[in-house]
């Protein structure tokens, strides 16, 4: 009976100091700061048609992919958050008179992706999965490079040996 009460009580001190931890590991990270990629701006000016919930930009890469132009360009790899969905999306985006306009976007159908870089030459590359036969929506499995080039404010995809 005795050895029954103290494993019994054992197993409620590790409960409670795993919740303790739990608790103070959440408590330990107050600072409210935006991870490293995010810019509100940026975020509105991407949902600029009004669709989606909310966005997370996964990376986004300086270049000038407009010669002559004012602004400076970003190449975005982000992912628009709806309330039962996600769709991952590559844009350029420039920031004019303090200004950001989304200038164009792909959506990435169901690819993961990570923006790997942007070319002397423009084209934006990726290495991606995208889904398989069998793959289930969430989870593409088939490895891809995916390129992309800024072309008269559309994003085409670039061909192997030239342009689009």
């Amino acid at each position: 009976m005795i050895k029954k009460i103290l494993y019994k009580q054992g197993a409620g001190l590790c409960l409670l100091s795993l919740s303790l931890s739990w608790v103070s590991t959440g408590l330990a990270d107050t600072s409210n700061t935006p991870p490293p990629e995010s810019d509100p701006a940026l975020e509105t000016a991407l949902l600029y048609d009004g669709n989606g919930e909310g966005v997370e930009i996964k990376r986004r890469i300086t270049h000038d992919l407009v010669s002559g132009s004012p602004g400076t360009e970003q190449v975005v790899l982000w992912t628009m958050l709806g309330p039962t969905y996600w769709s991952t999306f590559i844009s350029v985006a420039s920031k004019q008179s303090g200004q950001w306009k989304s200038l164009a976007r792909v959506n990435l159908n169901g690819a993961e992706a990570e923006l790997d870089s942007v070319g002397a030459d423009g084209v934006i590359n990726l290495s991606a999965k995208v889904p398989g036969p069998n793959d289930p929506i969430c989870c593409p499995s088939q490895p891809k490079k995916l390129k992309y080039r800024y072309v008269q404010g559309k994003l085409v995809e670039a061909t192997l040996g030239g342009r689009p």
